[in-house]
């Protein structure tokens, strides 16, 4: 929450309305004229040598567009800067109510970060700035990564859908094994005959043990599972077998195996 302790200070000066400063002529704050002060010097000095040429208001304004354009955009900024400014001080006053009185600073910063997510989910994506976009992911993925957690646990104690996760697995390392087992005794015929590559058997080998090992757990697994592995030509094992290949191939991600449905399979297997 320190981000926001230090924004909280910025309503005093952009949101609060102060007594001495009441709106100008041209509608302006002195706070606002203070947050501009650099477009409003450029757009005053420009006037002024306009006018000493004896140019017309219109004139004097069509010469001074791009800096009153660059002018109405920081007035724009402060604005939207006294906005974001007035919700944290809402937010931070939120936390003090969700969290309660007594709530560590652990459940604090929790609070503080869900409120945030609430804040800017409700807002179109298209008016945060870049550091908002940020903090929105950034909360969304936390909640994402919870639910995750969550389902997860008690997937693992669902035999049902940890059924499908086993024989997913035995039926990649099954064919993976077998594919293994052909590509060394290809490579072993060929160092016989002196065209080998001895570097590459001994990589194969060692990919080989690791689907043995593999197979060798899962088949362990299945103890608890009464009704033993599912067919390889199961839809649900087969798209999970061939999805489980894509990711550890490191090839890219096909649409098929993005479905949060494919992807809750996919998890389990480290």
């Amino acid at each position: 929450m320190r981000r926001a302790v230090l924004l909280a200070p910025l309503v005093l000066v952009l949101a609060a309305p102060r007594a001495a400063a009441a709106a100008g002529a041209d509608g302006m704050s002195e706070d606002e004229r203070t947050y501009c002060a650099s477009e409003l010097d450029v757009v005053d000095r420009r006037r002024k040598v306009f006018e000493g040429q004896g140019l017309s208001p219109a004139e004097v304004a069509r010469k001074n567009e791009s800096q009153l354009l660059a002018l109405r955009e920081c007035r724009d900024r402060f604005r939207a800067d006294a906005r974001r400014a007035a919700e944290n001080k809402q937010d931070l006053e939120e936390v003090g109510r969700r969290a309660g009185p007594n709530a560590t600073e652990l459940e604090r910063d929790r609070a503080w970060r869900e409120i945030r997510r609430e804040r800017l989910a409700s807002k179109s994506r298209s008016s945060l700035n870049a550091e908002e976009r940020a903090e929105l992911d950034s909360g969304m993925g936390e909640e994402l990564q919870a639910t995750h957690r969550a389902l997860d646990n008690a997937h693992q104690r669902d035999p049902y859908f940890m059924r499908v996760v086993y024989s997913a697995i035995a039926c990649y390392h099954g064919e993976r094994r077998g594919d293994l087992r052909e590509l060394i005794s290809s490579e072993e015929s060929l160092l016989k005959l002196g065209t080998g590559d001895r570097t590459k058997l001994y990589a194969l080998k060692s990919e080989l043990r690791v689907s043995e090992e593999v197979l060798a757990r899962n088949t362990e697994a299945f103890r608890s599972i009464p009704a033993g592995p599912e067919r390889c030509t199961s839809q649900t094992v087969a798209v999970v077998a061939h999805c489980l290949a894509v990711r550890l191939s490191g090839s890219r991600s096909e649409p098929g195996c993005d479905s949060e449905e494919i992807q809750q399979y996919v998890r389990f297997v480290k």
